[in-house]
């Protein structure tokens, strides 16, 4: 039972991870804002931009270190996860960002490059396997999807084989 239990512990999320394609990429390191920052700045969302990285879409649109980036598109950029997810979300697409400059709201036409994901790390905790890590990359994860199919086809054989013998 421990062995099925891990093996859908284990393939669940390669299962739901394993077919995903290429994610949109900015090319921005950033930072939440304090609540003093928020304050400060009289803003009440934002990420702010610690690092734009060379040769990146954020930095062919003009994108500077301390800018505040408050929207892409619709979507309001409350944290880093939500930055990720709207980026993540539209590659090759051209986006609006919104960001705030010493004190003046701007808006940025950017056109998000790709980049597959390259690793998944998965944390979790499982009965008797304690501090359980893993991390692997997409072609790892592709490579483990087939060999946990092939193992469950011998589980479904096994059982029927037992099914007759009773």
């Amino acid at each position: 039972m421990r062995a099925i239990t891990a093996v859908t512990v284990l393939a669940f999320p390669l299962l739901l991870l394993g077919g995903q394609e290429a994610v949109g990429y900015l090319g921005v390191s950033t930072h939440g804002l304090s609540e003093a920052m928020r304050i400060a700045l009289d803003i009440d969302h934002g990420v702010i931009v610690e690092r734009v990285h060379e040769d990146s879409p954020a930095e062919k649109a003009g994108v500077e270190v301390g800018d505040i980036i408050t929207k892409i598109d619709d979507d309001l950029v409350n944290d880093y996860k939500a930055l990720k997810r709207a980026v993540a979300a539209r590659p090759n697409e051209r986006v609006s960002m919104t960001i705030y400059r010493r004190g003046k709201k701007l808006s940025k036409a950017v056109t998000l490059s790709e980049r597959e994901p390259s690793k998944l790390k998965l944390e979790m905790d499982i009965p008797d396997i304690p501090d359980f890590k893993i991390t692997v990359n997409a072609e790892e994860i592709k490579q483990a999807i087939e060999e946990i199919k092939a193992e469950l086809e011998k589980v479904k054989e096994e059982l029927k084989q037992l099914k007759k013998q009773y």
